[in-house]
C-alpha cells in the first residue's frame, strides 16, 4: 500500500471500532462491579437509612406505622411486605432491610441497562453492513431505543434485528432515520 495514501482501510477501521466496543463493554463491566460493590457496602453501613427511619418516626417509639411511612413512596405501598413479623409496625431493622433491597434493585436495573446498551452497541459496530458509530443506543428497563442515521432500509432492518438478538433486550424502539 502506498504510504502517501490518505484513505483508511475500511477493514482496519471496523476492527478498531470493534476493539473500541469491546473495551467499552469491558469498562462498563468493571464499573458495574464497582457500583455493585458500593451498593453492598451501603447495606452494611446503614446510617443514612437509620436517619431516614428516625425522621419518619414522628412519635419516637422506635417503630413506624403505615401513617408515618406514608411520606416514603418506596415503602408506603409495600408496608405489608416490609412488615416481616406482621405486627402492623416496622422496626428499624425491617425498614432498613426493605429500603436497602429497593435501592439494590435500582442499582441492579441501572447496571443491567448499561450492560445491554454496551452489548448492542458492540454488535452494531462489529456488523460489516452497518456504520454502527452513527447509531445511538439507549436502554431503559430492557427497552432499547435506536436513533441516528442509516443509508437505507436494509441497514435499518439489520440494526433492529441485531439489537433484538442481544441477550437482555426486551423490545426495540426504532428511531433511526434513512439518509436521503
Amino acid at each position: 500500500m502506498n504510504p502517501d495514501n490518505k484513505f483508511k482501510d475500511p477493514n482496519k477501521t471496523r476492527l478498531a471500532a470493534g476493539s473500541l466496543a469491546a473495551a467499552t463493554a469491558l469498562t462498563l463491566a468493571i464499573i458495574s462491579s464497582q457500583v455493585a460493590a458500593v451498593g453492598t457496602e451501603d447495606t452494611v453501613n446503614q446510617k443514612p437509612l437509620s436517619a431516614e427511619f428516625k425522621k419518619l418516626d414522628i412519635n419516637s417509639d422506635k417503630q413506624l406505622t403505615p401513617e408515618e411511612v406514608a411520606k416514603d413512596k418506596d415503602v408506603s405501598s409495600y408496608f405489608a411486605e416490609a412488615d416481616i413479623n406482621q405486627d402492623g409496625f416496622l422496626s428499624a431493622d425491617e425498614y432498613i432491610s426493605f429500603k436497602s433491597n429497593v435501592q439494590q434493585m435500582r442499582v441492579s436495573a441501572y447496571i443491567d441497562d448499561a450492560t445491554v446498551t454496551a452489548k448492542v452497541k458492540a454488535e452494531l459496530i462489529k456488523d460489516a453492513g452497518l456504520d454502527g458509530i452513527n447509531i445511538s443506543v439507549e436502554t431503559h428497563k430492557g427497552q432499547v431505543i435506536l436513533s441516528g442515521f442509516v443509508n437505507n432500509g436494509e441497514q435499518l432492518l439489520r440494526a433492529v434485528h441485531i439489537a433484538s438478538g442481544v441477550n437482555g433486550v426486551q423490545s426495540v424502539k426504532n428511531a433511526l432515520v434513512i439518509r436521503s
